[in-house]
């Protein structure tokens, strides 16, 4: 009995579907999906940012170290962290320019200008990222980032040990050892915004009331700080095999 009103309602199904002129679209349909549905590679693509590929021996996400002496009062919610730096929660947008420098030579009737190499540049790193606060310790970390980039911007001014000595140097790292590994820099220039349109934490820092915003974003102008006894042992074999990048930073 079961069976009959299966084969009943079957062929309602397709008398259906063949007066409303449905067949033919399903067909071709089911041409295209096949006997076993979607075929692989049919669906549309995924677009996520993801590391893939080899692992990699630590986190490979973005990050500044800072001197441990430039790690307290608020910044001291960082230094109390595994991190070992400003770590950047969300993939930033970095931009990175190579130079090299050509002075222009231009004879008295001549077609052309002859270019002499003066030397060569890596220009300012710019570092344009995102944090967020959802919990007390997120709105520290927050906080404790904002106060440290301040604080590596200022020199060692008036009496006491070291006056004098300008701003330190810090560490740029992130996305394995041919990006950024261990590469000097200093910090030039360091803006973030207090936007009006997100909801603000409070939070007690050094039994002080802060309010810190949900979202911030943080531009960092960096600047490649290599010594001279590096730059002096510059090798254009050793950069071209990896060995300078691995070893010393450079890019």
């Amino acid at each position: 009995m079961n069976d009959k009103l299966t084969n009943v309602g079957g062929k309602l199904v397709d008398n259906l579907i063949g007066a409303s002129g449905l067949g033919g679209k399903l067909k071709r349909l089911q041409s295209l999906l096949g006997d076993e549905g979607p075929k692989q590679g049919s669906e549309p693509p995924v677009q996520t940012i993801s590391f893939t590929g080899d692992k990699f021996g630590e986190d490979p996400r973005i990050k500044i170290k800072v001197p441990n002496s430039y790690l307290g009062g608020p910044a001291k919610h960082i230094a109390d962290t595994k991190d070992g730096g400003i770590v950047f929660p969300y993939t930033p947008q970095i931009v990175v320019q190579t130079r090299a420098n050509y002075n222009n030579l231009n004879p008295t009737h001549s077609n052309y200008t002859y270019y002499a190499y003066q030397n060569s540049a890596l220009d300012a790193i710019s570092i344009v990222g995102t944090f967020t606060a959802q919990n007390p310790d997120d709105a520290k970390y927050m906080l404790g980032a904002i106060h440290a980039l301040r604080a590596v911007t200022k020199m060692n001014f008036g009496g006491g040990q070291d006056a004098g000595a300008p701003p330190p140097v810090c560490r740029l790292s992130g996305y394995g050892e041919y990006q950024f590994n261990n590469l000097p820099i200093v910090i030039s220039s360091f803006f973030y915004t207090l936007n009006e349109d997100v909801d603000y934490i409070s939070v007690g820092v050094q039994g002080q009331a802060t309010a810190v915003p949900t979202r911030a974003e943080f531009t960092i102008e960096c600047l490649p700080a290599f010594s001279r006894r590096d730059q002096a042992q510059f090798s254009i074999k050793k950069f071209i095999n990896g060995d300078l990048t691995i070893n010393k930073g450079m890019l």
